[in-house]
């Protein structure tokens, strides 16, 4: 399975999306929803503290930690060595602390 491909969570609540999908006996046959999982390894790691991720207690760049703080360099750095760290490329990190806008270009290698 490719590194971008993995189980989904479900954007509102955090938990896995699961879609039931049962068998002509009624046995459920399918629940787990698998696809395109890139965005929200990129969310999860963005908003993880180092040590959240208990297998690799070092990922994990703490984004609200930005809030408040006017260095972007630094930020924009750490950012792109997590999502590195995670096998991703990344093209840009753009990081206006100003407006709240993050911008991040970045995908797993093929």
């Amino acid at each position: 399975m490719a590194k971008d491909t993995g189980i989904l969570l479900d954007p509102a609540t955090g938990d896995l999306a699961v879609s039931v999908r049962r068998d002509g006996a009624g046995l459920i046959a399918q629940g787990l929803e698998v696809g395109t999982a890139t965005f929200q390894n990129q969310a999860l790691i963005l908003r993880a503290a180092k040590g959240e991720f208990k297998e690799y207690p070092t990922l994990g760049a703490g984004i609200s930690d930005a809030l408040g703080d006017n260095e972007t360099t630094g930020w924009r750095r750490e950012i792109a060595l997590q999502l590195e760290a995670d096998g991703m490329k990344v093209k840009t990190v753009d990081l206006d602390l100003k407006n709240n806008k993050l911008t991040v270009d970045a995908e797993y290698d093929s």
